[in-house]
Order: structure tokens, then C-alpha cells, then sequence
């Protein structure tokens, strides 16, 4: 053992019920995120990427193990030289091609799928992807289709992606750890779902005619995930906007994140659900005791009698 490790005056605290619910979880990015904030370090330390930082961060505000309405901090980019992706040369796409491994059947497939021969450019892209980001042929195929679909989704039936674009987005498939089929898989299913339900989302928050960005589609996958419907979304986003306003702010994700999780922690599915349990906390006061108050309930025979008097009053008619 290394006793080393257990000084006085070092060591950090973890309540037995914090350590059962990471256990249960089984989520290695949260555990780590936790340990960084007990520790009372900055999750900035830990140099990950801002959307895996922010869904670590949501795994713990759905165990209860973090504030939702404090944003984590993200690391800030660092830039290196050995970051920069290597500057690929004629001569290194020629002998790839030669090679006649996965580059060179890989070639043919994608001109087939765009519709065009490639530029001298769109070489070098292409083998940036396979060699320098360690790209499949299979899982670049799939990319290509994607960026495919998303161009015909945006600009209309023909309309074909280039390769800059679909570098960018293999960029972030290699950032997410899409380096595989399965993975790959995983990865479309969820984007499928923040194309569908995710711009739905938006559209009740009234951001129209643009994506999310990453720390958006962050927070929509796990809204998405609550699985909760327009009503109770435009609800949390109402008190979100009417709660901004009272301290002078503009809309925070967090905040509205804040409100949903609380309801998903409480196990609060409906509109219908949220009002009853805010019923439920609502102070009830007792109603007044007439005998308390000094005046004392007027009974049938006295109203039968007061009305009598009125209508006996002149200018009154039976």
C-alpha cells in the first residue's frame, strides 16, 4: 500500500453515499470530474474537451453530485505546434496510392459518392482523415454519407458536401472517438436524434435558422435523454426567461438545465405532475373560526327576516 498517499492534513473526504452513486453509475469522466471539485481544483486542469467536459458534469448534476446551475470551466485551447496537423505533399498522396492499401480503393469510392474527381486538394484532405487522423476507409465512408445527407438536408436534393467540410466534421468525429463502425453508429443515432427533436427543442427556446453549438447539443442530448415533452420544456423555458428577468440577464442554458434535472430527480414526468407537487409545497392556511373572531355565522332565519324588512321598505314592490 501506499501509505505515502494518507498524510495528515491530505486527505479528502467522500461521503459513502457519493462513492455508491459513481459507483453505480460507472462512468470513469465523471468520477474523475468529481474528484477534480472535492479536491477544490479547477476542472480546467483535467484539458478535456468542452462537450466531454460538460457531459461528465451532467452525469453528476443527475446524481445530485453537482450544482446544474454552475457551468464547469472549460480548458482553454492550447496552441501547440505539434498540434497542427501535418502539411501532406503530392509526392505523399502519390505514394499512398501506390501503396494500393486502404487510401487507394478508399479514392475511387468517395469520388463515386461526390460525384466528381478529386482535386489535387481534396487529396491531401482526404488522406489527412485516413493517415493523420487514423481514419477506416469504412468509418470515412460513413462520414462522407453523413456530411452527404446533412448538405441535401440543408441546401436540397443534389447538392453534395466538399472535402474541407467533410474534414471538419471528421475532425470532430476524431475529437468525439468515432474511430470505428460501432462507433460510428452510436454517434449518428444520437445526431439523428438532435436533428430531429433537438432543432424541435430549439424552436420552442426561438433559436431558428442556425445549429446548436457544441455546448447547446450538449445540453439538448440531455434533454433529449429526460425524454421530456413540448409542454414541460416550454414551461421550464418560461420560468427560465421570467427568473433571467428578474436579475436583469439573458437566458441561461444552465439555468433552464437547472429546472429540468430537479424535475427529473423528483421523478416529475407531466405539466400535470410538476403543478400537484408545487401544490403540494404551497403553505395552507387555516381557515377563519367565526367563534374566534368575534362575529358570529348568520343564520337561515335571520337572512329569511332581513330580506323581509328590505322589501318592506318604501319604493320597494313585493
Amino acid at each position: 500500500m501506499a501509505t505515502g498517499l494518507f498524510l495528515p492534513g491530505n486527505i479528502i473526504s467522500l461521503h459513502r453515499k457519493a462513492a455508491d452513486r459513481l459507483l453505480a453509475a460507472d462512468n470513469g469522466d465523471a468520477a474523475l470530474l468529481y474528484l477534480c471539485l472535492l479536491a477544490g481544483k479547477d476542472p480546467s486542469t483535467l484539458n478535456w474537451q468542452a462537450d466531454r467536459l460538460e457531459k461528465a458534469h451532467q452525469a453528476l448534476v443527475v446524481m445530485k453530485l453537482a450544482d446544474p446551475t454552475e457551468p464547469v470551466k472549460k480548458a482553454p485551447e492550447k496552441k501547440l505546434e505539434d498540434d497542427r496537423p501535418p502539411e501532406y505533399t503530392s509526392q505523399d498522396v502519390t505514394a499512398a496510392l501506390k501503396n494500393g492499401g486502404g487510401f487507394a480503393a478508399l479514392v475511387p469510392e468517395v469520388e463515386k459518392m461526390l460525384g466528381k474527381v478529386l482535386s489535387p486538394a481534396d487529396l491531401k484532405s482526404l488522406l489527412l482523415i485516413h493517415d493523420h487522423l487514423g481514419m477506416p476507409p469504412e468509418v470515412i465512408l460513413t462520414l462522407a454519407g453523413w456530411c452527404i445527407e446533412v448538405s441535401q438536408r440543408k441546401y436540397g436534393a443534389g447538392r453534395k458536401p466538399t472535402l474541407p467540410l467533410i474534414k471538419r466534421e471528421a475532425n470532430k468525429w476524431y475529437k468525439a472517438g468515432v474511430l470505428t463502425l460501432d462507433a460510428a453508429d452510436a454517434y449518428l443515432q444520437r445526431q439523428q436524434r438532435l436533428g430531429t427533436r433537438g432543432m424541435e427543442i430549439m424552436a420552442i427556446l426561438g433559436i431558428t435558422g442556425r445549429d446548436p453549438v457544441p455546448q447547446e447539443e450538449a445540453y439538448l442530448h440531455t434533454w433529449i435523454d429526460l425524454e421530456y415533452s413540448d409542454e414541460v420544456i416550454r414551461l421550464a423555458y418560461e420560468r427560465t426567461v421570467f427568473q433571467m428577468a428578474k436579475q436583469n440577464e439573458k437566458f441561461r442554458w444552465s439555468y433552464m438545465n437547472g429546472i429540468l434535472t430537479s424535475w427529473h430527480n423528483q421523478g416529475l414526468k407531466t405539466v400535470a405532475d410538476i403543478e400537484a407537487a408545487e401544490a403540494r409545497r404551497r403553505p395552507s392556511f387555516p381557515k377563519k373560526n367565526p367563534q374566534q373572531t368575534g362575529s358570529a355565522p348568520i343564520s337561515t332565519s335571520d337572512m329569511d327576516r332581513m330580506l323581509a324588512e328590505l322589501n318592506a321598505l318604501p319604493g320597494k314592490e313585493g
